[in-house]
């Protein structure tokens, strides 16, 4: 609900055997890499409904938010690096988050208050962050990115 938290994950990431409930903070898995776990893993729901949550980790046991949650998600497969910056940015090129990848992954997870159902967000790789800093970036605006793809959240 508060706070910030970094997961390097090796088996799953978050892991509940009853519900998951996100209301605040920063959330960063990276991994698993192994297909048979997951970035978020749970065997009733997940919720979420404030704070920021990036999941970067292996498909093959992919898990998102409930479509109830009361804070919208965008989920995309993409096939990145460690090292490499990937950027969730809106048309006007402001950013919802960015992150530089700490190890191969497959799919990733954003949920962002920025976010509003039924919007296209696009996904760059590289470019030039107006904000800088280490870990995670919320703010500012994205230049020169090469365009990956574009997702719409839910």
């Amino acid at each position: 609900s508060g706070g910030m938290v970094t997961v390097n994950a090796q088996g799953d990431g978050i892991d509940s055997n009853g519900n998951v409930t996100v209301s605040g903070g920063t959330t960063v898995v990276y991994g698993p890499t192994n297909n048979g776990n997951g970035s978020l893993d749970y065997n009733g729901t997940a919720d979420i409904s404030g704070g920021t949550f990036i999941a970067a980790g292996s498909s093959g046991m992919y898990q998102g938010f409930s479509q109830n949650s009361s804070q919208k998600s965008a989920a995309f497969y993409y096939n990145g690096s460690a090292g490499e910056q990937l950027t969730l940015a809106d048309s006007a090129g402001n950013v919802i988050a960015s992150f530089k990848g700490v190890k191969t992954y497959q799919v990733v997870l954003i949920s962002s208050a920025q976010l509003k159902a039924g919007t296209t967000y696009t996904v760059y790789t590289g470019g030039t962050l107006s904000e800088t800093g280490s870990g995670v970036i919320t703010s500012g605006t994205i230049q020169n990115g090469m365009s990956a793809m574009t997702v719409t959240a839910e």
